[in-house]
């Protein structure tokens, strides 16, 4: 057995998740579909159970392979910011703290296994700006690398729309007084969406998630704008994209309800 398996395997033991079925043993290795529909549905629900389930289909699967992969530990990184996310939502900051972390992990080996793949990179500096939740003194230091990475990420992959997103919902929540806001992030959103009218993901392995997302994110920021009209286009946009997904219903139906009070 090489030592990067030997590496791998080693890793997974230490975080895969699933201290519960250790006594019936751990999952074997599903098929990538199966991990990318726990996925779509941990985010669509925003339900920590599939977000796991999905997680540990991920390392089974990475498992499998001789070598790291990077399309593999870049979905890992993904569903490590999802769950970050969650928990973070949730008030549970050590849980959060660690998705974070081991996120950023998945993501750099990503970076390592596929340096010219700019998600990866992207991802990671996402996860940097998450870290400023547990870190606030930290924040010069965290901002900056989170640029430099953003930075980077453009730079490999200037019309990527993974990489326009995670840059625009990154530039929703960094203060005005740093450069960030909704009249910043707009740009990075509304070229997302545009690139992804465009795409067409044909090889199961590669990351073709966000579509409807960026323009639950544009609702957001137009909502920001007092622009109402165009919030609440772009969330039915994202409900006409996906039906399930929460965010975008949860976001249009407190739209709804708010309509004769504005």
């Amino acid at each position: 057995m090489n030592r990067k398996r030997l590496g791998l395997i080693f890793a997974a033991a230490l975080i895969l998740p699933c201290s519960e079925s250790l006594r019936a043993g751990c999952p074997a290795p599903q098929t990538l579909e199966e991990a990318k529909s726990k996925l779509q549905e941990g985010v669509n629900g925003w339900n920590q159970a599939p977000l796991e389930s999905s997680r540990n289909l991920f390392l089974a699967l990475l498992l499998k392979n001789s070598e790291p992969n990077g399309f593999l530990l870049n979905y890992l990184a993904l569903v490590d910011y999802r769950l970050a996310a969650f928990h973070l939502s949730a008030g549970n900051a050590a849980e959060g703290e660690r998705y974070v972390s081991e996120g950023q992990q998945y993501a750099t080996k990503a970076v390592d296994a596929n340096p010219s793949f700019g998600e990866p990179y992207a991802l990671y500096a996402f996860l940097l700006g998450l870290e400023l939740a547990f870190h606030p003194d930290r924040a010069m230091t965290l901002g900056m690398k989170s640029s430099e990475w953003f930075a980077k990420a453009l730079e490999i992959g200037p019309d990527n729309p993974r990489i326009n997103l995670l840059k625009g919902i990154s530039q929703i929540y960094v203060p005005e007084a740093f450069g960030g806001g909704p009249d910043s992030a707009l740009p990075y959103l509304e070229k997302s969406a545009a690139l992804f009218e465009k795409e067409d993901i044909r090889e199961p392995l590669k990351p073709s998630w966000g579509r409807e997302e960026v323009h639950a994110y544009l609702g957001r920021v137009f909502r920001m704008k007092k622009d109402f009209d165009k919030a609440k286009s772009h969330l039915t946009k994202a409900v006409e994209i996906n039906p399930d997904f929460g965010l975008a219903k949860a976001e249009l139906q407190a739209m709804v309800r708010n309509e004769p009070e504005r």
